[in-house]
């Protein structure tokens, strides 16, 4: 059963990690867009939100209020982590079968 629970924890940690790398890699990629284009973008982060503006002179453009996706999946592996690690601490320990009577 443990085995089980730790290829569990492996695997979804491993999509997880991949998702974060592919979230981070768009929000990378939006910010060089801005920079390509002359403007100096502005983040501002909130617990799972985010805001990116961004001006070029006098020309700026508003950002919209964004779910941070980044913060999501850490908090949401953090808690399927810590709730496969209870049941794995929880787990009854296998002891031999109690004999008729």
């Amino acid at each position: 059963m443990k085995l089980i629970s730790l290829v569990n924890i492996l695997v979804f940690n491993g999509v997880a990690l991949i998702l974060a790398v592919l979230v981070y890699d768009d929000r990378l990629w939006r910010l060089s867009y801005f920079r390509s284009e002359g403007f100096t973008p502005t983040t501002a982060y909130y617990p799972f939100f985010y805001i990116t503006s961004a001006t070029n002179g006098s020309t700026y453009i508003a950002g919209l209020l964004t779910v941070d996706w980044l913060q999501v999946i850490i908090v949401v592996t953090a808690v399927v982590d810590a709730l496969i690690a209870y049941g794995i601490i929880r787990a009854p320990r296998h002891s031999a079968p109690a004999p008729n009577v």
